[in-house]
């Protein structure tokens, strides 16, 4: 059995070069105006959910960076910076 979409109606405020175009590019793909702006809606929630999906990674990433920072470069580990020479290890 398939369930039918719930269908709500907004209304939106177009300029008129814009009602042009939707109305020239429905025709041309020969959809109607309401399923092209729902297409280019999915289109926008997807690109939408990515970025935010990025933003988040790189905001957990700078998160990671600023702690791997604190830890890494400090006075005790400037000593293994020269491991050759502490462990008396000759250069190639």
């Amino acid at each position: 059995m398939d369930s039918v979409p719930t269908v709500v109606e907004k209304r939106f405020w177009l300029s008129a070069e814009r009602v042009d175009r939707l109305v020239r590019l429905a025709r041309v793909h020969q959809v109607g105006e309401d399923q092209l702006v729902e297409r280019a809606l999915d289109i926008l929630f997807t690109l939408t959910d990515l970025l935010d999906d990025r933003s988040e990674h790189l905001g957990w990433s700078s998160l990671s960076d600023a702690s791997l920072q604190r830890i890494w470069d400090n006075e005790k580990d400037a000593a293994y910076d020269d491991w050759r020479e502490l462990y008396g290890v000759p250069a190639r």
